[in-house]
């Protein structure tokens, strides 16, 4: 049930004071659709395993609560979900490298108790993160990624803006492809996020001529020669080896797929995508 307040407007006119009193429906103001606030993210005193999350609230996916995290809560990636602060975090098995997680604020019906979970599930609404016992409501509210050794990278999250600090990871490499032939590449961010890249091309024989690559959203309908991201890449006897690196973002699909492809005489490249963080658009906007 909606919750009203009674609101007192005086006004002045000729006659003298005129009391109004006017309802306000406080919870519909609170509670909209996709409401989230606060609850930003950041890497705890054991910086490698541990998260931070600070107070906020966030909707759930079925819009029928808001969940509210009343005090600042830090969870262990590499230890099995338990409830409360300085607790493990993780859904199911064990924490994994060169992985993203997403970060979910959770809640019990029964209780009303709110607590935070990672999983590897980051599509929309969660549909395969393994909750805890009683806790059926959930909502996507930030993002890591480990490193090889199975450890979060450092970040610093602005928003539905999160940046790598730590070594930026490789996404991919490549040295095998095919001009004007697209190919699949299954990234580490969420779905329907920006995911933003330094893209590093190596003409490692190519004499002279032209060469680059091409990033896209996986299934969208440009081709190789009119996308972004192309560059000229000519080689001299005294440099026979360029190296051209560039900055793009590119938006994934529902799945967390891109596809890449080379541009002119792209046989000669290798190619290499470092990852820099991403834009989780569907923090803000499940």
């Amino acid at each position: 049930m909606s919750t009203l307040k009674t609101n007192t407007i005086t006004t002045v006119d000729g006659t003298g004071n005129i009391t109004v009193d006017r309802p306000i429906e406080v919870s519909a103001l609170a509670h909209r659709t996709g409401f989230i606030g606060g609850l930003n993210t950041a890497n705890g005193t054991d910086a490698a395993h541990d998260i931070n999350i600070a107070v906020g609230s966030a909707r759930d996916y079925t819009d029928t609560a808001t969940m509210t995290l009343a005090s600042a809560i830090t969870k262990q990636i590499d230890a099995g979900w338990a409830v409360g602060t300085n607790a493990g975090g993780l859904d199911t098995g064990s924490v994994a490298a060169n992985t993203g997680y997403g970060l979910y604020l959770i809640r019990r019906t029964d209780t009303g108790v709110v607590d935070v979970l990672f999983s590897t599930d980051m599509s929309a609404a969660g549909g395969s993160v393994t909750m805890p016992t009683s806790y059926t409501q959930k909502r996507l509210i930030g993002w890591v990624r480990t490193d090889g050794s199975s450890n979060i990278i450092s970040f610093l999250q602005a928003g539905d803006t999160f940046r790598l600090l730590g070594v930026i990871p490789t996404e991919l490499t490549d040295s095998s492809i095919t001009d004007a032939t697209y190919e699949d590449l299954t990234t580490t961010v969420p779905p329907l996020s920006t995911a933003r890249y330094y893209l590093s091309a190596i003409n490692v024989s190519q004499t002279d001529g032209n060469s680059g690559v091409t990033l896209k959203t996986k299934g969208a309908a440009e081709t190789a020669v009119n996308m972004m991201m192309t560059k000229h890449n000519t080689q001299t006897s005294s440099h026979p080896n360029k190296e051209v690196v560039v900055w793009g973002d590119v938006l994934t699909n529902a799945t967390g797929v891109i596809e890449y492809a080379g541009i002119e005489d792209s046989a000669a490249l290798t190619i290499v995508l470092y990852l820099v963080g991403c834009n989780l658009h569907t923090r803000s906007n499940p």
